[in-house]
């Protein structure tokens, strides 16, 4: 086929008139927006303009989503994360103890070859949660084992908290109900902030543990304690800010009694409290301020929480549990000291029963006596982060006549326990604490005991073996706390 000069000007036309629709179908294809690509083909904008524009709208965009972002930032900053309605005020951290000890004591046959081992002490998970301004509630589960072959997890703490209106002298009312504090222990744990290191006196002996099932009572006498003085003691001191009253502090429980890893078998609940006063609450100033100066008296009036027939250490009835505890202690911004003497009749676990006339029925609860001091002091080293502490304890457990085992009598003499050590603790930040500790446990002729672990070789036992053997151990443990 051949063309004219008119068929090649028709091509030559047709070839144009495609690369322009083509042109303006490929601008099109560069622009997103449907409607600005209608109104380049249609040729109402050219490329550019709708360029331009979609430029225009980008930028327009970007400014709108940077102000936004901007007031969600200002918001945050001001108001603080927005969070879904069942995580507000809830609060979350830990109280975890890991530990290695290296020592002797009387499960070695005298031999002194001892144990060493890494174990977890205390493992909190603590979950806190704000409901109302007046009620909140805790959840603790613990992970608990010391050096045995797993671990258990259990509750340590599962109550509401209500926040009370002041009644004149008495403030900062509070209401446990659950499983809570005990009225004794959390107090002195915020006078010896050593926990870590292992029990305080009472409960390393054996006569009860830190918390329990039922309700609570606490609040402080007068009001706080001026502001400046607890910042002045909480310096060296992180815990010292509670229990902080004017005049003292107080705490009133009804409990079962048994503690809230003992069995409650009975019908009686146990009443127990303490009542602590700070005469001089007002003296904040001075090289030696008096506020610091605090008497303590703390009591139980319960049953113990077993009994069995015919059992030389079991009462065929519950048997009573009483317990009277004074201390005398003085917090210092730089220092602190602690001293205790507290009697006992029986215990929670209702097990300090005896034969006192060999017929092999338990009839006598054990009358004990208890003697304690604690002392920490900051030194002016480590930029002030290191401190030395020490402790000793005495305890008698059977101030009252000799008992049959089944085999032989036991005299209530000669069975005393001494329990002291020495050690140093350095704050790394906050309540995380590195510590070093020494400790001795010695034991008198017919001091009973039937546990192989460092963590229960105070805890008394009339059932278990006597001539025991001196105890030591070398205690590394690290605290986090948050």
């Amino acid at each position: 086929m051949r063309f004219g000069s008119n068929g090649w000007l028709v091509f030559g036309l047709m070839f144009i008139a495609m690369l322009v629709l083509g042109a303006g179908a490929f601008a099109a294809s560069r622009i997103d927006d449907p409607l600005l690509r209608v109104l380049v083909r249609k040729g109402i904008l050219t490329e550019e303009e709708a360029l331009e524009i979609k430029r225009e709208a980008e930028l327009e965009a970007q400014k709108e989503n940077e102000a936004i972002a901007k007031a969600a930032a200002d918001k945050v900053k001001k108001e603080g994360l927005v969070l879904p309605k069942g995580l507000k005020g809830v609060k979350l951290g830990t109280l975890t103890y890991i530990d290695y000890s290296n020592g002797y004591g009387p499960f070695d046959s005298g031999k002194e070859e001892g144990q060493s081992y890494f174990a977890i002490t205390r493992a909190y998970f603590n979950f806190k949660k704000k409901i109302t301004p007046w009620l909140s509630f805790r959840f603790t589960p613990d992970l608990h084992g010391g050096n045995a072959d797993d671990y258990d997890l259990r509750i340590k703490y599962a109550y509401a908290e209500f926040k009370l209106p002041n009644l004149g002298f008495f403030t900062d009312l509070k209401m446990e109900v659950g499983q809570g504090h005990f009225p004794w222990l959390d107090f002195e744990e915020h006078m010896n902030p050593y926990r870590m290191q292992g029990t305080m006196a009472r409960e390393f002996f054996g006569t009860f543990n830190s918390a329990d099932r039922g309700i609570s009572l606490a609040g402080y006498l007068g009001g706080k304690l001026d502001k400046s003085y607890v910042n002045r003691l909480t310096v060296h001191y992180p815990v010292f800010d509670h229990y902080a009253g004017k005049y003292g502090s107080f705490w009133f429980s009804y409990m079962n009694g048994s503690g809230y890893h003992g069995r409650e078998t009975n019908e009686n609940k146990g009443f127990e409290g303490r009542i602590t006063l700070r005469p001089f609450g007002t003296r904040t100033s001075g090289s030696f301020p008096l506020a610091g100066l605090q008497f303590s008296y703390f009591f139980i009036r319960a049953k113990g929480g077993d009994k069995a027939d015919l059992n030389p250490f079991r009462k065929p009835e519950y048997p009573d549990y009483n317990v009277d505890l004074l201390m005398l202690s003085y917090q210092h911004p730089w220092f602190v000291i602690a001293l205790q003497y507290s009697t006992s009749e029986g215990n929670s676990a209702g097990s300090w029963v005896v034969d006192t006339d060999g017929d092999g029925i338990g009839d006598e609860e054990l009358e004990t006596r208890c003697w304690s001091l604690f002392a920490d002091v900051t030194l002016p080293i480590f930029n002030e982060r290191l401190h030395l502490f020490g402790r000793y304890d005495r305890f008698d457990p059977n101030d009252g006549d000799d008992f049959y085992d089944g085999t032989r009598w036991v005299s209530d003499s000669n069975d005393e326990a001494e329990h002291y050590m020495v050690g140093l603790a350095y704050y790394l930040t906050g309540k995380n604490i590195l510590m070093l500790n020494f400790e001795w446990l010695n034991y008198a002729r017919n001091f009973r005991n039937s546990s192989d672990q460092f963590t229960k070789w105070g805890k008394y036992d009339p059932s278990g073996n006597d001539r025991l053997d001196d105890g030591f151990r070398v205690q590394t443990v690290l605290q986090i706390s948050f």
